[in-house]
């Protein structure tokens, strides 16, 4: 908050300092806020891939086992039977617990590249934000390469076309009035000589001249 805007309410400078302080203090603390609940939601994805990446070493472990029960089993063409319909059920489990892992994996990590992304734009309140973040994740068209989210910026041109209460407003500063009543520049006229056409000097020039000439006589018409 401006310090001319709160001196024009007719606040003290004691009043303005004490005012933006705990403005700054609620801009940290609603920063700190924000970051916090970032770094939980990482902590919760981190924690669902361990586990994913749990159940998949648990699948390895008993693909493992079965290859080597299939090995004991040769001899045995009951147990090789019933170990080979083990193998198939396990490799298929296997294959679909891989693919649903990498899939919730790329929508985590998409998500999260456009919570941080939407973290770089001004909205007018946390509901704007909620529902913007909720509306890109949806977006079919945002898609993830690598580290880039591609179709965002369009994304981000046509909401803020569709609702631009949601963000906050950029004021323009007005174009500085002109001079209502402007200075007539000085002239200068040496004594004993006709009269120059007026010339304008700058002030500069103007005390140059007068010290290498003290009589010089200054017309300020």
């Amino acid at each position: 908050m401006k310090s001319e805007f709160l001196a024009g309410l007719g606040l003290t400078e004691e009043q303005i300092r004490q005012i933006q302080q705990q403005a700054g203090a609620d801009t940290q603390a609603a920063r700190d806020s924000e970051k916090s609940k970032y770094e939980s939601q990482i902590a919760q994805y981190q924690g669902q891939v361990t586990d994913l990446q749990g159940q998949l070493t648990q699948r390895d472990t008993d693909l493992s086992g079965l290859q080597t029960q299939l090995a004991a089993a040769q001899a045995d063409a009951g147990k090789l039977t019933e170990a080979q319909q083990q193998l198939t059920t396990l490799q298929n489990s296997y294959e679909k617990d891989k693919k649903a892992w990498e899939t919730k994996t790329a929508q985590q990590k998409r998500e999260y590249a456009i919570k941080a992304r939407a973290a770089e734009l001004k909205f007018s309140s946390a509901s704007a934000k909620r529902a913007f973040i909720h509306d890109a994740v949806k977006a079919a068209t945002i898609k993830l390469d690598g580290d880039d989210l591609l179709n965002y910026s369009e994304f981000v041109t046509q909401y803020k076309e569709a609702d631009p209460g949601a963000f906050v407003q950029e004021k323009q500063e007005p174009d500085p009035k002109p001079d209502q009543n402007p200075q007539p520049q000085p002239t200068i006229v040496l004594p004993g000589k006709s009269t120059p056409p007026k010339k304008k000097m700058s002030l500069s020039e103007m005390m140059k001249a007068k010290n290498a000439n003290p009589n010089l006589r200054i017309d300020w018409d």
